[in-house]
This record gives C-alpha cells, sequence and structure tokens, in this order.
C-alpha cells in the first residue's frame, strides 16, 4: 500500500518525469490515410471497476472510421489524460465498412485513471486529437489483501477500492488501515494535479507513529481493533476477525457505494502496544462495525458512515481517536505549510505536533489549505472534513513535509442490541468557494430531521424550542446531533389536544435528545358539545352559553308566557348531554 499518498500511477507521473507504458512522447508523425475515428462504444462517460478479485477485468471497444484504406490501415486505441496517453489496444485493424472492434480491453491498462479514449491512426502521434472523438473513461480498482499460511491461511483483512470520476477521484483501505486512503483531484484535461487527504477516518492500532499509547478504537476502555489493526498485531493469532465487502457502481457518472463490515476484537492481555507474544489470540469486544462509503458529486465528496452495533446484547462505551492525515500538494510541497480553521475559530492557523485544540459544535466543519496559495491553485487543492456528532478534541500527531495529521476525539455509546452512527465527508476543490459550498451541502446531510405529522379531527399547532418547528407552516426541521429538543401542542379554538404518538408518549411537552431522524405525531379532536343548561336564561344569554359549550343553537319555538322579554322556557336535549361538535340545542321561549 502506497503512503502517504502517491498513487502507481497517477502519483508517479506527478513525482517525476518517468514515462507511463505506452506513453506518447514522439513528434508527430506523417498523415495517416485515415482521416477522422468515433468510439460509439463504451459511451461517454463510462466508468469502470477492475476487480482483482473477479476472473477477468476486460471490457469492450468499438467505433468507426473516416478515409483511409480498411484493407491496409489500422488504428490503435489511447487513452489520454493531461499531456500522456496510455495505448489499450493495437494495431487494430479495420472491417470492410471502416469500423473496427475490441473485444476484450485490459482495464488494467488504465488503472486508476480518468481519461478520454481515441482511436487514433496506427504508427501516428496526432497534433490535433480533435477528428478522433471518444468517450470519457473512469477505471478504479478493488482488491483484498489475505492472510498467506498459517491458521489463518486466505482471511481476508484489508482490502483497497479505487473510485474515479470526472473530476476527482479517492482510494480506500478499510477501517483499520486508512479509510480515505487518498484524495486526487483532476485538471480540465483529466490530469492529477495534487493529492488531498492521504489517511483519514481511520481507527488504526496506535495514536502516533512515534510513541502511540492507546489503539485509536477503545471499547468499554479497552483496547479493540478492526481486523487490519488485528492483522498487524498478530497476523497468526486465533480469532483473527475477517473483513467483508461489497460495492455497486453508477457506470453512468461513477458514483460508487462501498459497505465494509469490521468484526472489532481485542486482546487478552490490556498490555500496550501488544505483541504477538502477548496477544496470541482476540477474543470477540461485542461490538461490529458496518461502514458504508459513498462518493459522488464527480470526485469532490466521500461520505463514510459508521454505524457500530452491539452483537453480545449489551451496552458498550465507545472512545474513539479518528485518524485524520492531510498532504495537499502534487509534485512538490511541504505539508507544514497546511493551515486549518477548525470549529470555534474564524481564522485559518497553521499546527505542529503536540497541539491540542479543544472543538464544540455538531455539525462540526474543518477546512484545510496550503498557506500563501492562491485561491484556485492546482498544485495544492482546498479541503473540508466535515462530521456530524461533536467531537471534543483536534490533537495533531505527526507534522512532517510529508503529511500533517491529527486524531479527532469523540466518545458515544452502543445501547444494548442496538447501534450508534457516525458520519463524515470529506470535500476537495480547488476553489474556496465550492469547499464551501459542497462543505454547506455535508453539514445539511448530517442534520438529524425531525418531522413532525398532525392528525385527528382537530386543529392544532405544533412548536418547537429551539426554534425550527412551526407546523402547520414548517412540519420539519434538521438539527444537530445532540440538540435537547422541545416540542408544544397548543391546539386551536374548539379542538383539544389528545397525544403524542413516535417518538414521543403522553399529553404533555415532548422532550427529546436528537441523535437520529425523529417523527413525531400530535393528534388532535374537535371538542364535545357539551349542552348547557339555559332554562330561564334571556334567550339572547342562553345563545352564547350555547356557542360557548361549542353547540349551536337550533329551532327556536315561540311560546305564551307572562314574563316580560324573550326567556327560555325549556330545551331539548337535556343539560349535561355530551354530543358531536356544533350539535343542535332547540330552544322553546317566551313570547313576551
Amino acid at each position: 500500500m502506497q503512503f502517504p499518498g502517491i498513487r502507481p500511477t497517477a502519483g508517479a507521473a506527478l513525482a517525476s518525469a518517468l514515462v507511463f507504458g505506452g506513453l506518447v512522447a514522439q513528434p508527430t508523425a506523417a498523415r495517416a490515410a485515415i482521416t477522422g475515428s468515433q468510439i460509439t462504444s463504451p459511451s461517454d462517460p463510462s466508468f469502470f471497476v477492475a476487480d482483482e478479485d473477479a476472473a477477468t477485468q476486460f471490457f469492450a471497444i468499438a467505433g468507426t472510421t473516416s478515409g483511409g484504406n480498411p484493407a491496409t490501415d489500422a488504428i490503435v486505441i489511447r487513452c489520454y489524460f493531461g499531456s500522456k496517453s496510455v495505448k489499450l489496444a493495437g494495431p487494430v485493424p479495420l472491417n470492410p465498412d471502416g469500423s473496427f472492434a475490441v473485444l476484450l480491453a485490459n482495464l488494467n491498462n488504465v488503472l486508476d485513471l480518468t481519461c478520454r479514449l481515441r482511436a487514433v491512426p496506427s504508427g501516428t502521434a496526432p497534433a490535433d486529437l480533435t477528428p478522433y472523438a471518444g468517450p470519457l473513461i473512469g477505471v478504479g480498482e478493488r482488491a483484498t489483501s489475505r492472510v498467506k499460511g498459517g491458521t489463518n491461511n486466505k482471511k481476508a483483512y484489508d482490502y483497497v477500492f479505487d473510485a474515479q470520476q470526472k473530476t476527482g477521484a479517492f482510494d480506500y483501505a478499510s477501517l483499520g488501515t486508512c479509510g480515505v486512503n487518498d484524495g486526487y483531484l483532476y485538471d480540465p484535461t483529466f490530469a492529477n494535479t495534487t493529492v488531498t487527504f492521504a489517511c483519514n477516518a481511520g481507527l488504526l492500532g496506535g495514536d502516533s507513529a512515534a510513541k502511540p499509547t492507546r489503539s485509536e478504537l477503545q471499547i468499554d476502555g479497552a483496547n479493540a481493533y478492526a481486523p487490519a489493526a488485528a492483522f498487524a498485531v498478530n497476523s497468526a493469532a486465533t480469532g483473527l476477525p475477517a473483513v467483508t465487502t461489497t460495492y455497486t457502481l453508477d457506470a453512468a457518472t461513477g458514483d460508487v457505494a462501498i459497505r465494509e463490515t469490521d468484526p472489532l476484537v481485542e486482546c487478552p492481555s490490556a498490555a500496550y502496544p501488544p505483541t504477538a507474544a502477548s496477544c496470541s489470540s482476540f477474543t470477540p469486544s461485542g461490538v461490529t462495525d458496518t461502514r458504508t462509503i459513498t462518493q459522488d458529486h464527480d470526485g469532490r465528496i466521500s461520505w463514510i458512515t459508521d454505524v457500530f452495533t452491539s452483537t453480545d446484547g449489551k451496552a458498550h462505551a465507545l472512545d474513539l481517536l479518528w485518524d485524520n492525515s492531510q498532504r495537499f500538494w502534487g509534485p512538490s510541497g511541504n505539508s507544514t505549510q497546511l493551515e486549518y480553521e477548525l470549529p470555534g475559530q474564524n481564522a485559518f492557523a497553521k499546527h505542529v505536533a503536540g497541539d491540542a485544540v479543544a472543538l464544540h459544535g455538531a455539525p462540526g466543519r474543518i477546512l484545510v489549505r496550503m498557506s500563501g496559495a492562491a485561491d484556485g491553485e492546482m498544485s495544492t487543492g482546498q479541503g473540508a472534513i466535515v462530521f456530524d456528532r461533536p467531537a471534543s478534541q483536534a490533537k495533531f500527531t505527526y507534522v512532517q513535509p510529508t503529511r500533517s495529521a491529527f486524531t479527532l476525539h469523540q466518545t458515544g455509546t452502543v445501547p444494548a442490541g442496538a447501534s450508534t452512527r457516525f458520519r463524515f465527508a470529506y470535500v476537495q476543490d480547488y476553489h474556496a468557494g465550492t469547499i464551501a459550498s459542497l462543505a454547506q451541502t455535508a453539514r445539511a446531510a448530517f442534520l438529524n430531521l425531525v418531522a413532525v405529522a398532525r392528525s385527528g379531527k382537530g386543529r392544532g399547532k405544533v412548536t418547537s424550542s429551539p426554534r425550527g418547528i412551526s407546523c402547520g407552516k414548517a412540519c420539519s426541521h434538521g438539527y444537530g446531533y445532540g440538540t435537547s429538543l422541545t416540542l408544544k401542542a397548543k391546539p386551536a379554538k374548539g379542538s383539544r389536544f389528545v397525544r403524542w404518538s413516535g417518538a414521543c408518549k403522553g399529553t404533555g411537552k415532548c422532550r427529546l435528545a436528537v441523535e437520529d431522524a425523529v417523527k413525531v405525531g400530535a393528534t388532535f379532536a374537535l371538542r364535545a358539545c357539551v349542552v348547557p343548561n339555559v332554562v330561564g336564561k334571556p334567550l339572547k344569554v342562553a345563545k352564547i352559553s350555547i356557542k360557548r359549550r361549542f353547540c349551536s343553537v337550533g329551532k327556536i319555538t315561540p311560546a305564551p308566557s307572562t314574563l316580560a322579554g324573550e326567556h327560555v322556557v325549556s330545551q331539548r336535549p337535556k343539560p349535561g348531554k355530551k354530543l358531536r361538535q356544533r350539535a343542535r340545542v332547540d330552544l322553546v321561549v317566551s313570547g313576551g
């Protein structure tokens, strides 16, 4: 595995003038008889994963040419990025109609690249590529690392996954290695100009490279290890856990989703650092992490979601030091010059190893840039780390020219037989404005939506403290993790509040600690008509009394009487009867 972030292909192109296999660097040759070409398959754009765990890593290419002699001419298929190209196939003969096809083009020839396919005349290096049209392709990779030999032979402990998109890419490793292993930004010609993130959202076996004092993952106060970290302790130990991965790829956009499962284990001895002798076996911690990685926005955002689940029916305390390493330079640079704007700060600052900064707020945002670099500078780029739950501290553990690293301290509780979630987004771009916009997209996505639904025949309003919900008008709102939220129901005139449902119960105020999406129901009912006693009252007073009891005045029948003025002589229904709202009360009234 490359560290701190140079991929064998694109990274090497940045770091030196070494030539890729099949790289065209010759002067332009004489004009070929073929005057143009169009690659019609695959579609434009198309994204692939060269799955090294699969039997084959091939794809088909087809197209047409114009000009030339199909009987004697041939084409070469190359993939172009920046000022370079990689050969995929050729010479490829033409069919009598000038068409061509390659059924088994090897994805490994363009591994970890985003580039444009073109079919050029064999033996030439055209200065003008415009007549030779073809699709943009991105080719990532997947490979699983397995134990070689011994009792754990062939057990999977780690993996690598590279996901290419139009304007950027990320590659990944498992939770116990690096998580986001590297981030890459591409210029408009698809040249990789800078490596951004270098090892992020990992929970490694040690909290620093020099003198580790604990594992970055602790469960119930004990050092714990994901499969890759356990492998580093003792690959021959009994109980070594295995990592499992699956993925899906949108071939039209390059959006990818990776699902990773890491059983978390502990050593029988509390001694740290562990050795093969002190950790000859691993015991289950009672917790498993299921990680979901999604990548989108044309390679500008990588989303990480970790769900820690109790597997033994018990509650568990988590103490996490998320490892985050940054590079942000290409052919040359110095990561000691990186500067950060941390949550609660309004200015960027450089840091040295040992710096510890207290943090607050969620969702939280950390901005990263190279000191002195102009906005839009392609040799460095800029970034943001967004997280959904409060973090107490960022501690810088390693600041050297090669990389700048800190741990992000978070804690949490896994409920008995249930789970708890942590989320991150890694944003990369050349421009501060784009970083701010994408970071805000992530912050909004990390808010926990509280949705209120009203039901029943009655009417009423639900409001929140802190503000955000005022239902009828605004019946949902997003809140940061851990927000203490109070909902209050106020019935409208003629209605009454019946009860809460969903996340709240009862009839009083609804109080919530928002830690996930929440649905709350509020039921309102119409007030009943409770017939008042209006016999003997003046008609005007009787009407007011009837309406106040949510009834309506029905038929009024006059009756002879010696009384002065109109008074109620009798009523129907009788006083005290409970009816539906606005039920009619008939009156017999003296004629005066």
